[in-house]
């Protein structure tokens, strides 16, 4: 972890599949049965986290199948399980954004087409959360025709989306988007906002020149 400390937190728990030590955070082990038992809940605070826990950890193998199930809709393989919840915007974003970082870091093999043009159907949401979480996850997917519709939303300046919109284009891997963070950091006159361009592009940078992120 030397030569990633000056890279915020938030840049990795946003995008990156890394086991932190527990002292940054503490995440628990999700098994198949404790995530059906969370869905059964139909409690969203306790889905989330369970979900959350699942993308932080490292490992994952052991539930990216049933992961996919859920997102493929096996209503015939899990009968039993609250298949409404699952139709809920905030639930499946988080499943894709699960696989979409299983994908990018060669986990499994499965078309991203389906997930991205979720995705994308979700950057405008009127649900923050939802389009935090959209946003956020279009980074793995890294596609270059995304790029307008993220810098319209970082150029709009809403305090709920204006970061995750910055993080993403800095972690893209196209001149596109390099060029629409050039254009971001001239456009806005914000002294926070400015900086926070600043430090996050040159964050990523150092993250994609030591990690490889781009190749």
């Amino acid at each position: 972890m030397q030569k990633f400390q000056r890279i915020s937190i938030l840049l990795i728990l946003f995008f990156f599949d890394i086991s932190l030590p527990s002292t940054v955070f503490s995440s628990q082990f999700v098994t198949v049965q404790s995530l059906k038992e969370d869905l059964r809940s139909k409690d969203f605070d306790r889905i989330e986290e369970s979900l959350s826990n699942v993308k932080r950890k490292s490992y994952k193998g052991h539930i990216l199948p049933f992961i996919q199930d859920l997102w493929d809709q096996r209503k015939d393989k899990y009968p039993d399980l609250p298949w409404d919840v699952m139709e809920y915007d905030i639930v499946r974003v988080q499943l894709a954004d699960i696989l979409g970082q299983a994908v990018r870091n060669a986990r499994i093999r499965m078309d991203v087409k389906p997930i991205h043009n979720f995705l994308v159907s979700l950057i405008d949401s009127t649900d923050r959360d939802v389009s935090r979480k959209a946003l956020g996850a279009l980074s793995m997917i890294g596609d270059e025709t995304d790029v307008e519709k993220i810098f319209s939303v970082a150029k709009r300046m809403d305090r709920g989306t204006f970061r995750i919109s910055v993080l993403t284009l800095t972690m893209m891997c196209n001149e596109k988007a390099a060029r629409a963070v050039a254009k971001l950091e001239a456009l806005v006159t914000n002294p926070d906002l400015r900086s926070f361009i600043i430090e996050s592009r040159r964050d990523s940078e150092d993250f994609k020149k030591n990690s490889g992120w781009c190749n």
